[in-house]
């Protein structure tokens, strides 16, 4: 046992007298010293980094990679050496992996209780190397790519991809609250070109948009959401006047807007039972409605502009539009969307509901008959 203390206090005095022949500035003694604790005892972290010091100063990156990595064997928490195996990385020209490790730091740093003083400047160092590292990524891929056509027509899905592998996008999946679809494509805004019934119902803008006014002192106005109090979009700023609710035309107020019920009549209406809604929004002054998923991703939602006053938007997953009056919007609300109106004017669009085009005409009965079926089961007495 005394034989052992003895062995132990010897590896703690090298230890000293390492730390303090590299504290002086005498690298190989330091060297030598910590490189006998660590052949003879199973030395922490701390002794590691400062044996990869010792290394760094006299000029030997293998050796001081190979202390690096011991430390953070010992210890993967160890910011220090986490910052020196980003320095040795980039110093070594692997940028991305320094910039890995460079980002483990700051993250594990920035939840300490308390930073000391000194490292302030070592944080914003590296956080200044990450940046650097992200431009001289980007510049290279773009750069690569560029020369390979990106930018030309039929490239917009490989930007797209580009800005995920860049962290200028998040995935944003489909998340509907109540029914999900499979192997649907991804898609947040879609071309309203593609949609044939766009060009028409864009044409009977002004007659839809003169119905809206003449109805906005209507009664017939009510909150978006009246019972799904749950939800985070319950605003009395937000207001909705239905044409059709639940799949059922609401007579009293589809007798005031014949021109625009007419022209309903030429659009791939979702139905299901419970669907389709068509509806004018008016979105009140300085209102915001916050972040939220749709019923299901089967279909899709479009916007009418009707009165749009500047500072209004749309944010469906990565991309904002402001709306433009007379322009249909058509956009998948099962990802993640939200909508602002910061004038002091009201906003208002039609909205209404279309069957997503990737679904098959049979796949659009069984989905409407699915979803029928279950609303019907639901209303049915249980007896257990």
């Amino acid at each position: 046992m005394l034989r052992i203390m003895t062995a132990a206090s010897d590896t703690r005095s090298l230890a000293a007298e390492g730390f303090a022949a590299l504290k002086r500035g005498d690298a190989p003694a330091a060297r030598d010293l910590l490189t006998r604790v660590v052949r003879v005892d199973e030395a922490n972290a701390a002794v590691w980094f400062a044996l990869a010091t010792a290394h760094r100063q006299l000029d030997s990156p293998s050796a001081e990679s190979h202390a690096l990595d011991q430390a953070l064997k010992v210890d993967p928490n160890y910011l220090p050496a986490l910052v020196g195996k980003g320095d040795c990385l980039a110093r070594q020209g692997d940028e991305r992996a320094a910039s890995d490790h460079y980002s483990v730091a700051m993250r594990l740093a920035n939840a300490l209780p308390f930073q000391p003083t000194e490292w302030r400047a070592e944080l914003d160092r590296i956080a200044a190397a990450r940046q650097r590292m992200k431009s001289n990524f980007e510049a290279h891929l773009t750069g690569v790519l560029a020369a390979r056509g990106l930018g030309d027509s039929g490239t917009e899905r490989v930007r797209h991809a580009l800005d995920l592998l860049l962290g200028k996008r998040q995935i944003f999946p489909q998340q509907p609250t109540n029914f999900y679809f499979p192997e649907l494509p991804q898609i947040e805004f879609y071309d309203r070109r593609d949609f044939p019934w766009v060009k028409g119902l864009e044409l009977q803008t002004q007659r839809i948009r003169g119905e809206a006014q003449a109805i906005l002192g209507d009664a017939g106005w009510a909150p978006y959401i009246e019972s799904e109090t749950r939800l985070p979009n319950a605003n009395p700023n937000w207001s909705a006047f239905y044409l059709i609710k639940d799949g059922s035309v609401v007579q009293e107020n589809a007798a005031r807007c014949p021109a625009t019920m007419t022209a309903l009549r030429e659009l791939p209406l979702c139905r299901t039972g419970r669907t389709p809604a068509v509806l004018f929004s008016l979105l009140r002054p300085g209102t915001r409605i916050r972040p939220h998923h749709g019923f299901m991703n089967a279909r899709l939602i479009c916007h009418l502009p009707l009165i749009i006053p500047k500072e209004c938007a749309l944010r469906v997953g990565n991309e904002t539009r402001a709306w433009r009056e007379g322009e249909v919007v058509v956009f998948d609300d099962s990802v993640e969307h939200e909508a602002w109106n910061l004038s002091k004017e009201l906003r208002v669009v039609m909205i209404f509901d279309v069957w997503r085009p990737e679904l098959s005409g049979k796949e659009r009965t069984l989905v409407g008959a699915m979803l029928e079926a279950r609303d019907q089961f639901d209303r049915l007495p249980q007896c257990f």
